[in-house]
Order: C-alpha cells, then structure tokens, then sequence
C-alpha cells in the first residue's frame, strides 16, 4: 500500500501542518469539512504532496524528518 505525505499551509495565518494517509483526496476532504482537530482553525489551505512512501513504518519515519526543523527548512526551499 503506498502512504503520500503531505504538507497543509493555511494561507491566512501562514500555520502548517504535516500529515500522511493512504487515500489523500479523503484526508484532504476530511481537512477541508473541518473533521480534523489539528487543522479545524485553518480557513483557506493549500495541500502539496511532498512524497509517496511503500509501507507504513518509513511513512513515520519519513513524516517524522519532514515535522523536524530540518525538514521544514528543506520544505520551505521547495515551495
């Protein structure tokens, strides 16, 4: 089963948020109809897919690097 990591950007108040799923277009959905706690604050977002991993414990690894500084630093140059 392949995971995408993906990254949110609330375009107001320049919050981010980090997250994986398995099926992103639900997970975004989910985000978007204010389900998800984290994220329910977010008025207007953008989502960028920042990989696609094969199983679940390199999707938390990876997903853990990408929430770390150095991640968010590296995502920053990227987008």
């Amino acid at each position: 089963m392949k995971y995408t990591i993906y990254w949110l950007i609330d375009e107001e108040y320049s919050c981010t948020y980090i997250g994986f799923s398995d099926n992103i277009r639900r997970r975004v959905n989910e985000h978007k109809q204010r389900k998800v706690k984290t994220t329910k604050d977010f008025s207007k977002f953008r989502c960028f897919r920042i990989e696609e991993v094969d199983n679940l414990l390199e999707t938390r690894k990876r997903e853990k690097y990408w929430k770390s500084s150095a991640g968010r630093r590296k995502l920053k140059v990227y987008f």
